[in-house]
């Protein structure tokens, strides 16, 4: 099993730089975390976290959740979520991680090299829809979420409290989904329960850090990092 101070640290980390910068936890915790432990481990304790992610923001924002939009995310992702999380148990971890690093290099290639094009709407639905796929084996679907539905929020502010609603609510359906399969998780959340308190705390002081410095180049500092990371799971592990 990980490590408890390591991944405390790593968690606490990624999901307060997620909280600055609006996205990337999952990703940054799954992502330097992969080097030093298994992986299909790693997406186990990746629902605890992401859940207590989204809850620390929706204790936070909750007066700024469209439920219209809430709902409709929620209606697409949630087949391929359940889908995906089906699949974390017929993985090797090192398939699972192979397929995650080169998930990170396309979506940081794709947004460097275009960040500002326009997709037609049937290629939305298809990018939420996956999404949920991805969010089912990975956690880390929110990008292709937004990808297909960030121009529908009205602020920048209803985004964030959306979709920490959106993944507070969908990484708990996973995780029942994931013990009605015959998962072993109660282990795990025996172990690794205090670092969700320790995620909430991190989400709450980025949020201070995040209304006080500008957002555009340390978003694509992240991305440029993303990236690197998944050339370096992938050539390395």
């Amino acid at each position: 099993m990980p490590n408890f101070s390591i991944i405390a640290i790593i968690a606490c980390f990624a999901y307060a730089i997620e909280s600055i910068f609006g996205f990337g936890g999952t990703i940054i915790f799954l992502g330097f975390s992969g080097f030093f432990f298994d992986f299909n481990s790693l997406l186990r304790l990746a629902m605890i976290v992401g859940l207590s992610s989204g809850l620390a923001v929706l204790i936070q924002s909750y007066k700024y959740v469209s439920t219209k939009h809430l709902i409709k995310i929620l209606i697409y992702t949630i087949p391929g979520a359940f889908i995906g999380t089906y699949f974390i148990n017929y993985f090797t971890s090192d398939v699972l991680i192979k397929i995650f690093a080169l998930i990170l290099i396309v979506y940081g290639c794709f947004n460097l090299f275009f960040p500002n094009i326009i997709f037609p709407q049937i290629l939305k639905k298809f990018f939420v829809i996956l999404g949920g796929f991805i969010q089912g084996i990975y956690t880390i679907g929110g990008p292709f979420v937004l990808m297909g539905y960030k121009d529908s929020f009205s602020s920048k502010q209803e985004l964030r409290s959306t979709m920490a609603g959106y993944f507070f609510i969908i990484n708990s359906l996973r995780a029942l989904f994931f013990v009605f399969l015959g998962g072993s998780y109660l282990n795990i959340v025996k172990i690794y329960y205090p670092i969700a308190f320790l995620v909430m705390l991190s989400v709450w002081i980025g949020y201070y850090v995040h209304k006080k410095i500008p957002e555009d180049l340390f978003k694509r500092l992240i991305i440029i990092a993303i990236t690197l990371i998944g050339i370096l799971i992938f050539f390395t592990k």
